[in-house]
Order: structure tokens, then sequence, then C-alpha cells
């Protein structure tokens, strides 16, 4: 049993004890208001760094209709809040970081009664831990954003969770989280946040490659569970073959100067290239011919999505997420996840670069099913109706 669980009742106990928090019930009332308005939805996001939830929020954020749902946004202090502002996405500055901060929750409650929230919609584990806290002690009842495999300690006082993939309720449903609670919402993508500003060659000259290279792309945190170990040996068995192909990853984290030793190491340092973090993913995407993101099991992959309405085929793990998004053999290519998946990686790899008419048709169906199935007015329409039920649940 986890720390966290065993000392849930000290817990409760020293958060009812700050000073701040006789004033928590008046500060925020149960919902009372009427149901005829659009709820008021207060998102809490605690990020560390620029991934999928964050990037998922601040276009959430952007797109929701004011007659369907008013929200506001509150985040921890953090040096991803930079990358949020650049991505437009407003919120308030707050101190609800780390599990053990008991102010978090008179934070919290604050922002809520300023805002007159319906609703806490909590992004990422230590907001989920706190929102769950709050209406715990008689707050809004909050919704729980799942974007990846997590503990579900972090959500147990919640009213509601939605996971990004049925993977992810599958892995909730297993730690003991009731499954009705749960409800499965893919991730929207708008082809217009993938609209590049420059053309493939523009982009191809910049990075000083021909616009006849082939060209496999990875968009990612340079972490171990991403698959970088096995992708950057199955590019070393590609380039025996094809020595003019280039591999560019995209993307920062503590795998980088093991990857770049490694590359080094085997030679191909001239042809697997990391770029770090970019913000013209359009542009690049746009650039590669295949995407492949090989993570060993990825809780959703917005980037695959990304891909898709790129045109690009996409190859993957397949595990958590992807199969969820990935067509095999009809949009991209699925390998088993690891151990003993590199020479499957490499010749995934190869028979999409090696038959190139055959990848640019996996592409466009691609694009084609992203459309249908991942678009923004009916996931919209879905989480204005969950908002609903959940208000209506405690009236």
């Amino acid at each position: 049993m986890s720390s966290l669980q065993q000392s849930a009742p000290e817990i409760a106990s020293a958060i009812a004890s700050t000073h701040a928090l006789p004033d928590l019930a008046k500060a925020v009332p149960l919902i009372t208001q009427s149901r005829s308005r659009a709820p008021r939805v207060l998102h809490a996001i605690t990020p560390s760094r620029m991934a999928g939830a964050e990037t998922f929020l601040s276009r959430l954020l952007r797109r929701s209709l004011p007659d369907q749902v008013v929200n506001h946004c509150v985040s921890s202090r953090s040096r991803a809040n930079g990358e949020m502002l650049a991505a437009n996405m407003p919120f308030d500055r707050i101190g609800i970081g780390g599990k053990g901060n008991l102010l978090a929750v008179h934070r919290l409650g604050c922002a809520a009664r300023r805002f007159s929230a319906d609703i806490l919609h909590s992004h990422l584990s230590s907001a989920s831990w706190w929102c769950g806290w709050l209406e715990k002690l008689g707050g809004p009842p909050s919704v729980g954003h799942v974007h990846g495999f997590t503990s579900a300690i972090w959500h147990r006082r919640q009213s509601h969770l939605i996971a990004c993939s049925a993977a992810v309720k599958k892995d909730l449903i297993e730690k003991g989280i009731a499954g009705d609670g749960i409800t499965v919402m893919h991730y929207p993508v708008d082809p217009n946040d993938q609209r590049p500003s420059r053309s493939p060659a523009d982009v191809r000259a910049k990075f000083g490659v021909g616009i006849d290279a082939p060209v496999v792309g990875t968009f990612a945190h340079l972490s171990l569970k991403k698959g970088y170990r096995e992708l950057i040996q199955a590019a070393y068995l590609v380039l025996q073959t094809l020595p003019k192909a280039q591999f560019w990853c995209f993307g920062d984290g503590p795998l980088r100067p093991e990857l770049e030793q490694t590359a080094r190491e085997l030679g191909i340092a001239d042809r697997f290239k990391l770029w770090g973090f970019r913000r013209d993913v359009p542009d690049l995407m746009r650039a590669i011919e295949v995407m492949c993101l090989p993570s060993h099991r990825e809780p959703f992959g917005l980037v695959y999505v990304e891909a898709a309405l790129a045109e690009k085929p996409v190859i993957a793990c397949d595990a958590g997420g992807a199969p969820e998004i990935i067509s095999h053999g009809e949009t991209g290519l699925l390998i088993p996840p690891p151990p003993e998946n590199v020479t499957p990686l490499a010749d995934a790899i190869f028979t999409l670069l090696d038959n190139r008419a055959q990848a640019a048709a996996m592409g466009r169906l691609g694009r084609e099913q992203a459309l249908d199935r991942f678009a923004w007015p009916a996931y919209l329409a879905r989480l204005a109706d969950l908002y609903e039920r959940v208000r209506d649940k405690v009236a």
C-alpha cells in the first residue's frame, strides 16, 4: 500500500487544520445555480513540461464555446508555463504543485470561488489529487482527465474520470476504479493546428537534406519509455541498406547524451540527428516521409494523429493506445513492444522507405480516418454533455 494511501486520514486532518480552511465551505459552496446556464468549469493543471496534456488543454481552451461551457484555468508554478503561454493558453499561476503541499486545497478553493466554478476539471496527477480533496471537503465535483498510465490513488475522490484511450480506462479498472465512472474520449485534432508555413523543400534545405532523401521523423520527449534505444539500433540496421536515409528526432530529455554517444559509436551521427525541442512541428512533419515513435506503451499518442493529418504513415508499438489510432497495414505499421523488437522495427521502417507509393497511400488514408474520428465539434459536444451529467448528479 502506498504511503499516501496510508496517510490519507492524516492528510485530511492536516488540511482541515490549516488556518484557511474554515472558509472553505462558503468559499466553494455546493452547486445550487440554475441549470439553464452553461456550466462554469475551472481547469487545474500541474505541468512539468509541454507535452500531450498541456497541448490538448491549450487547444481545448481556445475552442470551447461559451454557450456550452465557460472555462478558466489555473496552473502550478512551472517552467512549462512559458511554453503554455507561447501556445496562447491563458491561465492564472497559483501554488498547487506537489502532493505534500497542504495549502494547495485552500488556493484551489479560493480560485474556484473567484470563478464561481460549478465543476473542477483536473489535468495531471497533482492537480487531480488536490481537486479530489477539495471535492471531498465540500467543494465542486471534479472530473479527472487521465492523460497517461498513472496511479489510481490520485483520482479516487473524484466524481468522474475521462480516459484518453480505452487502454488507459482498462488500466484504471485493473487498479480498482469502477468502469462506469470512466468515459473514454480520444484527443481531437484540428487540421488548422497542423497547417505548415514552409514547404517541405524549404525545411529540408534548411537542414541540408535533398528533397529525395528518405527521412524518418520522431517527435517526443527523449526518455527511455519512448523507445529511442530501440529506434537508434533499428536506424543503424536500416542505414546499412539505405545509407542516404535520415533520422530526425525532435524533443529534449534525459536520454539525449546517451543517444548522441551511441550515434557516434555506431558511426551514424551525421544521419541520426537530435534537433531538440521545436515549435514548428507542422512544417517538420510535412518534410518527413515516415513518422516513427516506438513508445513501449503510449497512453494515446497525440503525435500519431498529427502525423496522420499530415498524410504520414506511422510506425508504433502494438501496445497502449496506439492500436486505437493506427490501422495496421492500412495507415501504418504496428510492431511488437520490447524486448526483442529492434529487428521488427527496422523491417517496418525499411518497408515504408522502400515502398514510397505504399507509404504515401497509407498517409492519405490516415488523414481521411483522422478527420472522421478525431474532430473537435463532436468532442466538445460530448464533453459539454459530460459536464452537465456531473453537475446534475450533485444537484
